[in-house]
């Protein structure tokens, strides 16, 4: 993976989807038995997910799955960003605090996303106000009620564009919310060669994920570049819920919706390779469910 990266990076993989629309207009789809989320060719069910699903060991279908791996397009329709205190993450430069909090809003946008307004204490122990703003499609469920006590935590790197990291726990440290827009996935490998970038692998902790890549990039004559679809392996309490791009799933034993808006990689073979770029990049969400 390459460090330097740039404007043109994002461009070429929102844009460019294995010749077809691109993934900002990407909706969920369904999961079969294996764990494998497709890429629209057919419909199944897995727990209370609909019109997607991904794919849990112990998911059931109501229909021919499509075969794993899922390489096809993504579908259309599928919405995943956030807002920061009123602001794009790339704006908002480096960016880091981990404080104490309590839920003082939670406000439906009427789109299918959420608002959420917290009144916190920074590192200094003074108030501070924090608003997180989530723009979803297919619509979603706000994790937290007003008057919860929370742990908010952000880690937000901006080199040209921002690769953004955030949790909300409750006062026993469990998964709230988690959301991830980045060219990598926190791990062993940022560990050692990226800790000055990038929050500590454990950051979702007991939470970790693992991006899959199964496919070959797909090329036309018009398409630079080629774009392949990926998936993550979502893994917790020895379970295992795979979600290709463009999807949501769920665990069997966990009360988590997970959605992966991102997940692709984009190959230079046939054109140049721009400068400042990445080639890899993901977005993904994980909420609590009621």
């Amino acid at each position: 993976m390459i460090r330097m990266i740039g404007v043109s990076a994002i461009l070429g993989l929102v844009t460019l989807g294995c010749g077809s629309d691109t993934p900002d207009e990407s909706s969920s789809d369904e999961g079969d038995a294996s764990g494998t989320s497709t890429g629209g060719a057919s419909s199944s069910t897995t727990g209370s997910i609909e019109p997607t699903s991904s794919s849990t060991a112990s998911a059931t279908t109501a229909e021919e799955p499509e075969p794993e791996p899922a390489c096809g397009p993504p579908p259309e329709g599928v919405v995943v960003s956030v807002m920061i205190d009123g602001s794009e993450p790339s704006t908002l430069g480096d960016m880091r605090f981990d404080q104490a909090c309590e839920v003082t809003e939670v406000e439906d946008d009427g789109a299918g996303g959420y608002k959420l307004g917290f009144a916190c204490t920074d590192e200094m122990g003074q108030p501070i106000a924090h608003r997180l703003a989530l723009t979803l499609e297919p619509p979603g469920v706000a994790p937290v009620a007003v008057g919860e006590a929370v742990q908010l935590r952000l880690h937000n790197d901006n080199p040209f564009y921002a690769n953004t990291f955030v949790t909300l726990r409750d006062p026993e440290g469990a998964l709230l919310l988690a959301f991830l827009a980045a060219e990598a996935v926190p791990d062993a490998f940022t560990d050692e060669y990226w800790a000055e970038y990038y929050p500590p692998s454990d950051f979702y902790a007991p939470l970790v994920l693992d991006r899959v890549w199964l496919c070959e990039a797909t090329c036309t004559s018009s398409a630079c570049p080629c774009r392949e679809r990926g998936a993550i392996d979502f893994m917790l309490d020895g379970e295992v819920a795979r979600v290709w791009e463009g999807n949501r799933g769920q665990f069997a034993a966990v009360q988590l919706e997970l959605r992966v808006y991102l997940s692709s990689a984009v190959d230079w073979q046939i054109c140049e390779m721009p400068t400042d770029t990445t080639s890899t990049w993901t977005t993904l969400l994980v909420t609590r469910q009621p």
